[in-house]
């Protein structure tokens, strides 16, 4: 975690294909103060994240000034074959040695997508299985998972509350993506039960924003949609969280201009809710 109040910055993923230093040099520009770093090797101009390379990482953040306070894993936690699901643990574990090696506390994960054949309900053992083996050994690197509202087979609130309870570990959390509620087909009400029900176990916060129309959400800067952001926000810091706060913009604009406009807004949403709190 940033410390008292909450880090604002952004997830690299919409730096795909740039190399790490320019990202972090971008991020700056922009007003961020944090990064989520992804774990795909090769993602940022063929940077893998190993022994030899992460001083270096490290080192770029550090010069940039950016905290890379989490690490984005990659899991698929629905297939009921031991060893396919070995694999998927393996692959989780791997972005928990990544965060470890950065100094970063939190990986995002994922739960399980959709297969032909396969409710939530039938997958629901496997994922438990498969984050209490991760988490019991995350726990020794100091990491906590971070499970995200993605995709289309889990992305409730309730049922992602109810999966933290099951799990019962208490380095299994929630980052909360506040635009795939939405864009997975809930109105504004569901969204506010949605929110609702995950807020007691949100460690990192990926913004969304965007308006419904016409059947769908179409994502926008923070800021200029319909999502109770600004009051999020509150209720977080009111909370005590002090995680990092993410633009994620997947607008149909300039990804940099609207990743600003993101990071100013809510970095205003930080110190307002800062201001209320105190």
């Amino acid at each position: 975690m940033s410390g008292e109040t909450p880090g604002v910055g952004a997830t690299s993923l919409g730096w795909k294909g740039h190399g790490l230093p320019s990202v972090l040099d971008q991020l700056r520009e922009l007003g961020g103060e944090c990064l989520e770093l992804n774990s795909r090797p090769g993602l940022h101009a063929g940077l893998v994240v190993d022994e030899r390379t992460a001083p270096q990482v490290r080192g770029w953040a550090e010069d940039a000034g950016i905290r890379i306070e989490s690490v984005a894993g990659y899991n698929d936690f629905s297939n009921p074959d031991p060893a396919a699901l070995r694999e998927e643990e393996a692959r989780l574990f791997t972005a928990c040695e990544m965060a470890s090696r950065l100094g970063a506390r939190i990986v995002r994960a994922f739960v399980a997508d959709v297969h032909p054949g396969l409710d939530f309900e039938s997958v629901r053992p496997h994922v438990i299985e498969a984050f209490r083996w991760v988490a019991s050994r995350a726990r020794g690197l100091g990491i906590t998972l971070a499970m995200e509202n993605h995709g289309r087979l889990v992305n409730d609130g309730a049922i992602l509350a109810s999966l933290v309870q099951e799990i019962g570990e208490d380095n299994v959390r929630i980052t909360l993506d506040t635009g795939n509620f939405a864009w997975t087909g809930h109105d504004a009400e569901q969204v506010a039960a949605d929110f609702d029900a995950v807020l007691p176990y949100v460690v990192s916060v990926h913004v969304k924003d965007g308006v419904w129309r016409d059947g769908s959400f179409e994502f926008v800067p923070a800021g200029e949609g319909e999502l109770p952001l600004a009051e999020l926000v509150r209720r977080l810091v009111a909370r005590g969280f002090s995680g990092p706060i993410y633009s994620e913009y997947e607008g149909s604009g300039d990804f940099l201009e609207g990743t600003r406009t993101s990071i100013a807004f809510l970095k205003r949403c930080v110190r307002d809710a800062t201001r209320t709190a105190t």
